[in-house]
């Protein structure tokens, strides 16, 4: 389904309530940009993944494959780094049309409008969070929505992740797939000690990884032909084999343990306000001799600027698994809802969300070709004012 035609009143309407909107943001807070709306498609692959790519409405240029803008943040980073990577410290606010297929039972537009606030560097991080979590929150209430509220931090599962005992092949493995919880799972049941079931798999593994790397490829190769296996799935020959030589690697190091496997998924399964959230972590890392707690503390400190912004952070909302659907977020994540359409589908209730993505801007940087941006640190915040007018906000 594609966007409906806007008359005169529609049109007038939704400027009224952008305008609102943006007033209650911050007007002269940020810099007003009007970022590009057609992007390079595989940089959007690198920096955001496949389940964006495929929503996104890809066409054919002069040089490559290019898109339609699927949200106003990696414009709005594109504007950035191409004019003020400079700049330790830069906001922006931008409105403008935004494009993506929509899901099977979606009933969505595939062209709606989007509100998009970024904020680049910074030197306290846990009040930039806050402030933009309050700005983001206050406009929508000032529009008369009634709302639902989610928080979660990536930056907790990447924290336990680093602190993990394990060899950096498996650390750079689960990170890569965080954003994929059922893949995640499965690799981290993959990386633990394996039960009596596995010990046959485990001695072939430990056998063919003692051998040399030329050596263990021809005894996959010799296996595959015996076997008659050319293909499995998608998979050839080579990348079959490639995957046996990578898990006889695993099998040489230490699994790992079953503790910090149940701290990991517990992390992600908690679902309590954030106060009681906090406990159980400062608990888990005790329990686990983790070395988590400056994302605790980073934690702890968020929750503090929020409170003195007049937020009761200690019964904020936290879950654990929150913000494992975009993949260039890796810690503060939002998200905030139509409190009567979310009992129905969360999904289409969406009126703002957010979330932080430091790591992304120096690989946006590399992406475009420009210098390391001086800013360090990014978060952002999206706000849906088509949405906004359909629940009665603004009225």
């Amino acid at each position: 389904m594609m966007s409906p035609d806007i008359d005169a009143r529609s049109r007038d309407a939704a400027n009224a309530l952008e305008n609102r909107i943006l007033d209650v943001i911050g007007g002269s807070f940020w810099s007003h940009i009007e970022p590009g709306q057609i992007l390079d498609a595989d940089t959007l692959l690198d920096l955001y993944g496949e389940d964006v790519r495929a929503r996104a409405f890809v066409f054919d240029g002069p040089e490559g494959d290019l898109c339609l803008r699927p949200d106003l943040t990696l414009s709005i980073c594109r504007y950035h780094l191409t004019r003020q990577h400079g700049t330790s410290e830069a906001r922006y606010v931008a409105t403008g049309p935004v494009f993506r297929r929509p899901l099977t039972d979606d009933a969505r537009a595939g062209q709606f409008r989007q509100i998009g606030c970024e904020w680049f560097g910074g030197d306290d991080p846990a009040r930039i969070d806050a402030e933009i979590f309050a700005r983001t929150q206050s406009a929508l209430l000032e529009t008369g929505c009634s709302i639902d509220v989610k928080t979660g931090d990536l930056g907790i599962l990447f924290s336990l992740i680093d602190a993990a005992p394990i060899p950096d092949r498996w650390r750079a493995r689960l990170k890569r797939h965080v954003w994929r919880p059922h893949r995640f799972q499965a690799l981290l049941r993959e990386l633990s000690e394996n039960g009596p079931d596995e010990a046959g798999r485990l001695a072939f593994l430990k056998a063919l990884g003692g051998l040399a790397p030329e050596q263990a490829r021809s005894a996959v190769t010799h296996m595959l032909d015996l076997s008659g296996t050319e293909h499995v799935g998608l998979r050839t020959h080579e990348e079959i084999s490639q995957r046996f030589l990578e898990q006889a690697e695993d099998a040489q190091a230490h699994p790992l343990p079953h503790e910090i496997v149940a701290a990991i998924e517990e992390t992600a399964a908690l679902k309590a306000p954030c106060a009681d959230a906090l406990d159980r972590l400062h608990g888990l890392a005790q329990e686990t001799a983790l070395g988590i707690a400056p994302a605790l503390a980073a934690f702890e400190a968020r929750m503090t600027a929020l409170e003195r912004l007049g937020i009761d952070a200690a019964m904020l909302p936290f879950d654990g698994d929150f913000g494992r659907n975009l993949e260039y977020y890796d810690g503060f994540v939002f998200e905030i809802v139509d409190r009567t359409l979310a009992v129905e589908n969360r999904r289409t209730a969406q009126l703002a969300g957010g979330g932080r993505y430091d790591s992304m801007l120096p690989a946006a940087a590399s992406a475009f070709g420009v210098p390391s941006p001086a800013a360090r640190g990014a978060i952002g915040a999206a706000l849906r004012p088509e949405t906004i007018l359909a629940v009665g906000g603004g009225s």
